[in-house]
Parts: structure tokens; sequence; C-alpha cells
């Protein structure tokens, strides 16, 4: 508020120089020395000796809006919004003070109502003003967007916000951070998009900018600028919580690039800023996995297996011990699959365990497992071959 204090008190001075020409000497001296009192923040003193002359000056009408002016210069000096919201109407009722005047009283009382605030009213005065005013400036653009804004109006706002921002050279973070909180309201998100740009440029030291333009585009399913901006701003440092660096991990993985999903992974993890959770050891397994990176999928799945027990992560290590043929280990991992149990495909287990059994020579075993795979719709038909390869006597 102290903003606003300062620019009632500029109004002040420019009344002062305003009723000097046309004000009785007698009201014009008392006036001056309430201005004097006002200067030096007495308040009290000032609005005393304004109840005093009040009385004297009713009945001229000119002195009377002068007087209200002043009692509204007053109140908003000492945050009386409201009484100074009614001196400011009650001096532009009667209609006698001159146009420049009037027409900056409008202002005042658009941002007292904005003060209070009574955004519809603030709304009310500000159209006024601006329906008369020659060269509006960009802060009172900004101003009307703001007031706009407050009332959901976003049509209205956003032109003037973007009037606003077109007209300095200097650009204001907080005049783009209200543009785009508007655009996000309005679900304009490649308008969103433009002005983060437009953000990172100016601002690129502001982190949340970079995360809010990569989930922007992501929004717009520009999923491989998304993930640049991510690199960006991972390279830059700013990528710091857990959650911000897994989805970093996932946009590799949804871009099927693994590989740098899988180191970024694992370097975080030796940071310590990602946790080497079941969870999280599972999806780093699983990216090496997906890079065809056996030996490092096979560490971080054992790891994750250990840590959560769940059949799936048995049953994965289980396909890759069976692409390096190492069938002991296969069976040894679909047993703990199925005793882990929680399989979507259970009948999975049973034909890899079979085929590893049948690689070992151990054939009976391995005819108990196919027929227990040709108990599901999935395995049916290839376990049934197996089984009838078997009894033929094939090799």
């Amino acid at each position: 508020m102290k903003v606003l204090k300062a620019l009632f008190l500029v109004g002040l001075l420019l009344a002062g120089q305003a009723f000097a020409a046309t004000l009785s000497e007698r009201t014009y001296k008392r006036l001056t020395a309430i201005h004097e009192l006002m200067g030096e923040n007495k308040y009290s003193e000032a609005l005393k000796r304004l109840d005093d002359l009040l009385p004297r000056v009713r009945k001229h009408k000119y002195e009377y809006a002068t007087i209200m002016q002043t009692y509204g210069f007053a109140y908003a000096a000492q945050d009386k919004y409201r009484k100074a919201i009614k001196a400011f109407n009650e001096a532009l009722n009667t209609e006698a003070l001159p146009d420049q005047v009037q027409q900056s009283m409008r202002y005042n009382l658009a941002q007292l109502y904005a003060a209070v605030p009574d955004w519809k009213s603030a709304a009310r005065a500000y159209e006024q003003w601006l329906a008369s005013a020659e060269k509006p400036s960009a802060d009172s653009y900004a101003f009307g967007a703001t007031i706009y804004a407050q009332l959901k109006q976003y049509g209205k706002a956003i032109p003037k916000i973007r009037k606003a921002i077109s007209m300095t050279s200097k650009p204001r973070e907080n005049w783009y951070q209200l543009l785009l909180s508007m655009l996000y309201q309005k679900k304009q998100y490649a308008e969103a998009a433009n002005v983060l740009e437009s953000m990172v440029a100016f601002w690129p030291e502001k982190k949340q900018y970079w995360k809010q333009l990569s989930g922007v585009y992501f929004t717009l399913k520009k999923n491989r600028r998304s993930l640049a901006v991510l690199e960006l701003a991972h390279k830059q440092g700013f990528l710091e919580k857990e959650r911000e660096l897994m989805n970093l991990v996932n946009m590799y993985l949804l871009q099927n690039i693994p590989y740098k999903a899988a180191r970024i992974l694992e370097k975080e993890m030796k940071a310590g800023r990602i946790a080497r959770t079941g969870k999280n050891l599972q999806k780093l397994g699983e990216a090496w996995m997906r890079a065809k990176e056996t030996d490092e999928a096979l560490r971080e799945l054992q790891a994750a297996a250990q840590e959560q027990q769940k059949g799936v992560l048995f049953l994965r290590l289980a396909q890759l011990y069976t692409d390096k043929e190492n069938w002991s280990k296969v069976i040894e991992l679909t047993n703990k699959a199925l005793s882990a149990g929680g399989l979507k495909h259970p009948g999975d287990a049973f034909m890899l365990r079979g085929m590893a059994q049948y690689e070992t020579g151990k054939r009976q075993a391995a005819l108990m497992s196919f027929s227990k795979a040709s108990k599901y719709a999935k395995s049916k038909h290839q376990a049934n071959q197996w089984i009838t390869h078997i009894k033929s006597g094939g090799v």
C-alpha cells in the first residue's frame, strides 16, 4: 500500500496547483495550511481543520468539491479507503472540478476500490477513466488487466496486459506472470508456451519457468521439446527434487531413450538425490533391460527383487538368465516368481521353467511344468506344442 499512498500524495500536490487560482483567498490559505500538515503526515490535525472549514464552503460548489477531494487524499493516505471512496465520489458528483482533476480522481477511485477490494466497482471507475484518457500508460493498462483478472474476465484482461507489455522496453516479470496465469486459466497452452519461451529468455536463472515450459510442451504433446527443455534445466542444476529428476527419467523412457534414462537414474542415486528404493531400482533395472545392457539390468533387478520380493521381478530376472542360457538360475527364479505370486500371466513362468528343465535333461519335470502352463489361455498353444514334442521323443 506504500505505492498507493505515494500516488495519492502526488495527486494532492497536483490538486493544490489546480485550485490556487479559483478559490477564495481565505479558503486557499486554509487549504494550503492543511496540505502542509498532510505533507508532514499530521493527518489528524489536517482532518480537524477540514471539519472546521467544511461548513463555510457548502454553498460554494467548487470549494466544496475541493474540500471533499482533500478529505479523500487524507483518508487514502491513512489507508481509510472506504472513507476516501465516499469523499472522492462526493467531489465527483458535484461536477465542479476541472476535467483533468476529475479524470485523475476517477483513476484514484479505481485504485481505492481495488484496495478495498471491490473489483466490480474498480472496473466501473477504471472504464469511466479509460473512456476519457488521452494517452493511457503501460502501468494503467496493467492495472486494468489486474482488475479484470480478479473478476475472472480474462477476455478483457489479456488484451490489456499484452498492451502493457508491448509498451515497455524493459520486461516486467509480474506482468508476464499475470499473462501466463490467465492463459493457463483459459487453457490456451500454445500461447502459454510462447510466453514462457520469452520468460526463460528474459529470466534464465528462474528455474520454475524452465519446468513450466517443459510441462506446457508435454501438454501440447510436443514431447521432444519438453524433454529438450528438461535436459537444459537439469544441466543448469534446476532439477533438485526426486520427483523432478524422475520426471526427466520417465521422459527419456517415453522417448525410447532408455540408456540415458538409466545413466541419469544411476548418477542421481549415487548422488543421493534419488533414493535407492525397490521401486526405483526396478525402474533402473528395466531401463537397462530396454537398453539391452543385460549385466546392468541383472544387477539392479536382483537388488529390486530382493527389496520387493515381487513375482514379476523374479520372472524378469528369469527371462534375462534365459538369454544367457543359465538354466539353473532360470529354474530357481521361476520357482521364486511362482512362490511370490501376483503374476499377471503365471503360464509364462511355467513355460520358462519347463524350457529350463528340458534343457537340463529333466524331461518329466518339464512335462509337468508345460502341463501347468497349458491351463492358461496365453500359454496354452505353445505349452501343448512342447508336450507333443517331448512325448514324441524330440530332441
